[in-house]
């Protein structure tokens, strides 16, 4: 068997038959695709990228929202020997083209309603080759994606990849806003696809509704370990709660990936006389803490019990998940996946007693290759082949995970990672900002919102308001901060540190 993960899909072809693998629910009109279509286009989309010179390792971007050639995308690229990188289309262009600069991608596929803000960013860089465009009209300096799949021969077919050469590549925080390029190979993915199967694993036909964004290692997995089972899966554009709960009924979907923010909404449209779940044999929650208070109203509400796991991009997906055959216990995490060694360790990296808190880490074969083109923070990140991973846990007795903190400071917005630094760099380019630092404050929509406390320098005065619009002129409106704090002095250690997590403690105490 080739180590290339794009040969799953070929092997799900043979394995189930032709089916229909594919529901995408656009704003009008439902598309349906079957498996053996994806697999064709995924093949037409590898020879036509051979054809025009994309070898073995070159790096293939894509800057889409949930649309339904993502997945055959994802494996015509990885099919041909290329790396995939999927890139947050909600990014500015600013933010986009420091990705394709650090990535030195050669390609770039895109969709009409982001062709503008990839274009902008693409600008100038010699780096960039192509830029193809899925649209029903055609541009002079794009190539159509529809005349890309015109031709399928042999050289669309699954060339042979090593064990550890990269298959994905995704961006995640960095420090100071410098994002970090996740380098997963073809091994760590397998890995993972098949760990996860085994925990949460369903039978051909079984159908999962896709909600979060295919641009996360959460949507991406998703669809990969759907190979293997040979579910169909239900591809949403937007997270529209009304429309989720309308599909559920529907279809009579049985599993449903989420993170917090999204039960949240759920809730607040919920409908007892209109809506219909009892179809959900697998509610899964991760991206996020997860309240104990949302989780009990769900499950009360909702009738289904929630299952819940955790993880990271540099694992490629999940470091636990609850078992289906375990007793599921509230703020629990579950077990790590197999494959996977998980320990609780001190600040000197010595493993804490059972019931102790301290930092988690990983070690197994689904631990990425490291970060591209950062060697200083790969040695940071992995030690002895140990990933550590910044957030703060425990295990219980009986070796369950349970997520309390975070090391790091980033921020978790309804699931998405929010690197503080981003704002601060802004912040402190503002001539009437002395001190700043970004925090996460509690939010009842999105679990947490991104706030910042500032220092302004003496005898200079500016609104709350006037910061905020400075803010979101720099950055994109959902990262931006929602809250300014002025506070006379910010809480700092003997050396002149910043202590966030006394900052934090200060603004949420706040009325």
């Amino acid at each position: 068997m080739s180590n290339n993960i794009g040969q799953f899909l070929d092997t799900n072809v043979w394995q189930y038959g032709e089916y229909r693998q594919l529901i995408y629910l656009g704003d009008d009109t439902e598309r349906t695709l079957t498996n053996r279509q994806i697999l064709d286009h995924a093949r037409a989309l590898a020879t036509g990228l051979r054809a025009r010179g994309i070898k073995k390792g070159d790096i293939v971007a894509s800057v889409l929202s949930n649309i339904p050639e993502i997945p055959e995308i994802i494996n015509g690229v990885n099919r041909m020997g290329g790396i995939y990188l999927p890139i947050i289309f909600m990014l500015t262009s600013p933010e986009i083209r420091y990705i394709l600069q650090d990535s030195q991608c050669k390609v770039i596929i895109t969709e009409d309603k982001l062709l503008a803000r990839v274009l902008e960013a693409a600008s100038g860089l010699d780096t960039i080759e192509k830029v193809i465009l899925i649209s029903k009209d055609t541009y002079h300096s794009t190539i159509s994606y529809q005349e890309l799949l015109k031709v399928s021969d042999e050289r669309g077919n699954v060339v042979e990849a090593d064990r550890d050469d990269t298959a994905i590549l995704m961006y995640t925080s960095g420090v100071m806003g410098y994002p970090k390029g996740v380098m997963l190979t073809h091994y760590n993915m397998y890995s993972q696809m098949k760990a996860g199967v085994s925990v949460w694993g369903s039978d051909k036909g079984e159908s999962l509704l896709t909600t979060v964004p295919m641009n996360n290692i959460y949507g991406v997995i998703s669809c990969l370990e759907g190979y293997i089972t040979g579910f169909v899966n239900i591809l949403m554009p937007p997270f529209d709660p009304r429309k989720v709960l309308d599909s559920i009924s529907k279809h009579r979907v049985q599993a449903l990936p989420v993170v917090p923010t999204m039960l949240n909404f759920m809730l607040m449209v919920w409908d007892s006389a209109r809506d219909d779940v009892s179809s959900l044999e697998l509610l899964v929650c991760s991206g996020a803490p997860l309240p104990l208070e949302t989780l009990e109203r769900v499950q009360q509400v909702f009738g289904v019990e929630i299952t819940q796991g955790y993880g990271c991009t540099e694992v490629g997906g999940s470091v636990s998940r609850q078992r289906l055959d375990w007793p599921r216990k509230p703020g629990s995490t579950g077990f790590p996946i197999p494959g996977l060694t998980v320990k609780i360790v001190d600040d000197e990296g010595s493993e804490v007693p059972r019931g102790h808190e301290g930092e988690i880490i990983c070690k197994g074969p689904v631990v990425m290759k490291g970060y591209l083109n950062k060697p200083r923070e790969t040695a940071d990140a992995l030690k002895g082949g140990w990933f550590y991973t910044g957030d703060v846990g425990r295990l219980d007795e009986d070796g369950e995970l349970y997520v309390t903190g975070r090391k790091k400071d980033v921020i978790i917005k309804g699931g998405e990672n929010i690197d503080p630094g981003l704002a601060e760099g802004w912040l402190y380019k503002h001539p009437a900002v002395m001190e700043c630092a970004v925090v996460a404050i509690k939010d009842d929509k999105y679990g947490e919102e991104v706030g910042a406390a500032v220092v302004l320098k003496q005898g200079c005065r500016v609104t709350e308001q006037e910061l905020l619009e400075y803010l979101v002129g720099c950055m994109h409106y959902f990262v931006a901060p929602k809250k300014i704090f002025f506070m006379d002095s910010l809480p700092k250690t003997g050396i002149g540190k910043l202590v966030k997590r006394e900052i934090r403690r200060m603004i949420n105490e706040r009325p």
